[in-house]
C-alpha cells in the first residue's frame, strides 16, 4: 500500500489543493492568463522550487515525511510566497484569486507558528480541509463538497498509512485548515461586498 499512500500524498498536496481552489473560484469569475500566471507561479512553482533547493543541500530526508524542524524554513518561504501572490493578484484587480491566496497564507502562517513552538501538524490535511472550507464559501455544487470531503477521507489514510502524523496531528491540520480558511474567507469575502454562501 505504500506506493499508493505516497502517490495520494504527492497528488493531493497543499499546492495541488491551491490550484483546484482557484479553479473552483475560476467558475464564478473568468480570470485572465496573468492571474493564473501569477498564483502557478507563487503557489506551485516557487514552493517546489524551494523544496528541491532543500532536497538539494540535504535539509529534507524525506520529501513525503518531513521531520517537524525541516518544516521552519518551507512554511515561512510558503507564507511570503503567497502573501506576494495574493498582493500581484490584487493589483490585478482579480478579487477571488487574491481572497483565496490569503487564505492559504493564513493557513502556512498558522502552520509555521505551531510548528515553531513544537508541534507538529498535517499541511496536507490543512490544505485538503481549507479546500472544502473555500467550496463552502462559494456557490458551487453538492458534488463539489462530496468531492472535497473525499479527498480528506484519502489524505487521512494514506497520511497515516505512511506513519507521517499521529490521528491528533492529522485531526488538528484539519480543524486548522478549515477554520482558519473559512474565517479568512468569509471575512474578505464580506469586505469585498461578495456574499459567502455559508451562514
Amino acid at each position: 500500500m505504500y506506493p499508493i499512500y505516497r502517490g495520494i500524498s504527492y497528488l493531493f498536496y497543499p499546492g495541488s489543493m491551491a490550484v483546484v481552489g482557484l479553479g473552483v473560484a475560476h467558475q464564478g469569475t473568468a480570470f485572465s492568463p496573468l492571474v493564473w500566471m501569477l498564483f502557478m507561479f507563487g503557489m506551485v512553482i516557487l514552493p517546489l522550487f524551494s523544496l528541491f533547493l532543500y532536497m538539494r543541500m540535504g535539509k529534507v530526508s524525506d520529501v513525503f515525511i518531513f521531520r517537524r524542524e525541516q518544516r521552519h524554513g518551507l512554511y515561512a518561504l510558503g507564507v511570503l510566497f503567497s502573501l506576494l501572490t495574493a498582493y500581484l493578484i490584487f493589483r490585478e484587480n482579480a478579487i477571488l484569486a487574491m481572497v483565496w491566496s490569503a487564505c492559504n497564507m493564513a493557513v502556512l502562517l498558522f502552520l509555521l507558528i505551531i510548528n515553531i513552538i513544537g508541534y507538529k501538524v498535517s499541511a496536507h490535511m490543512a490544505g485538503v480541509s481549507g479546500l472544502l472550507a473555500w467550496v463552502l464559501c462559494l456557490p458551487t455544487s453538492n458534488g463539489a463538497v462530496l468531492l472535497a470531503c473525499a479527498l480528506i477521507v484519502l489524505v487521512y489514510i494514506a497520511r497515516k498509512g505512511l506513519s507521517a502524523h499521529s490521528h491528533f496531528e492529522l485531526i488538528l491540520g484539519f480543524c486548522l485548515g478549515l477554520f482558519v480558511t473559512f474565517a479568512m474567507a468569509r471575512f474578505l469575502l464580506t469586505y469585498h461586498g461578495i456574499t459567502c454562501s455559508f451562514i
